[in-house]
């Protein structure tokens, strides 16, 4: 068994500071973390698909997201900063992500593609994506207020 190649926590302790092994194998633990990779991924698929995919499915998110700020479910407003955060978020985690993908060997020479399409909506991202979030942040903001609008006049 080579140690390089586990990936995951295969032990831990209770509260009595005695051992659990968690996974009696290596081969579950192997499971068990690329099952959790599949999860994450299917998470955050839009990122690994075309590029016009990634900007619906981002521009949705950002309306969930400022939904939630105006709605003081989350104390961040995602309008500051959406464009760096965008490419910090494929760097720090969709990236990674594709690599354990590719290297779980569980999508076969398939694997390849989520990581060619992350790179690619990362790369464009930065060329297109200030402009893209310029757009659909005013847009977003918009659309939110002809909502509440509506509401208001449906309550009177």
């Amino acid at each position: 068994e080579r140690h390089s190649q586990r990936l995951g926590i295969r032990h831990s302790m209770d509260l009595s500071g005695m051992l659990i092994d968690a996974y009696p194998v290596t081969h579950q633990l192997q499971q068990h973390a690329v099952l959790d990779a599949i999860m994450n991924a299917a998470d955050v698929a839009h990122t690994m698909q075309s590029f016009q995919v990634f900007v619906k499915w981002n521009r949705r998110l950002f309306k969930e997201l400022y939904c939630a700020h105006l709605a003081d479910r989350v104390k961040f407003d995602p309008s500051q900063n959406w464009y760096e955060n965008q490419i910090g978020f494929f760097s720090h985690y969709i990236l990674p992500l594709t690599q354990k993908l590719k290297q779980s060997g569980v999508f076969g020479s398939t694997g390849t593609v989520f990581e060619y399409f992350a790179l690619e909506n990362k790369r464009r991202w930065e060329l297109e994506g200030e402009d893209i979030s310029e757009v659909l942040i005013r847009e977003v903001k918009e659309e939110i207020r002809l909502e509440q609008e509506k509401e208001r006049e449906n309550i009177q």
